[in-house]
């Protein structure tokens, strides 16, 4: 379940920049296949209106144009960002629990769709 949360505080506009410890892309039904991944220069940025990633290049992708941003772990706490048409979806991951729950809540103050596990990291 995808939950549009209202945002819990005032953010203002300021972007919130991360430093993961690699970003993916992938296919969206078989999540894993790495179609290219970056460890080198990985970021992931947190806006009002959308989130950047960047794997090979960079790729922007707008909250309203996501079907749902959902938590994993696998070697590291992973949020992907699943677009609603298309066949790829990116992943960034983090070392600790901390560093997702950042993002986590950054998300939810610009009121991204992020799922129940997400949700439950920083409830």
């Amino acid at each position: 379940r995808v939950s549009h949360a209202q945002p819990r505080q005032d953010t203002g506009n300021a972007d919130v920049t991360l430093t993961p410890l690699a970003t993916f892309s992938g296919l969206q039904r078989l999540p894993l296949i790495a179609l290219s991944h970056n460890s080198l220069f990985p970021s992931l940025v947190i806006g009002p209106r959308a989130v950047t990633i960047r794997v090979l290049r960079r790729h922007v992708l707008a909250y309203d144009d996501l079907a749902s941003i959902s938590l994993s772990y696998r070697f590291g706490e992973r949020l992907t960002f699943t677009p609603r048409q298309s066949w790829r979806n990116f992943t960034a991951s983090f070392a600790s629990r901390e560093e997702a729950a950042k993002a986590v809540a950054a998300l939810v103050d610009f009121g991204a769709p992020v799922d129940g596990k997400a949700l439950a990291l920083i409830n």
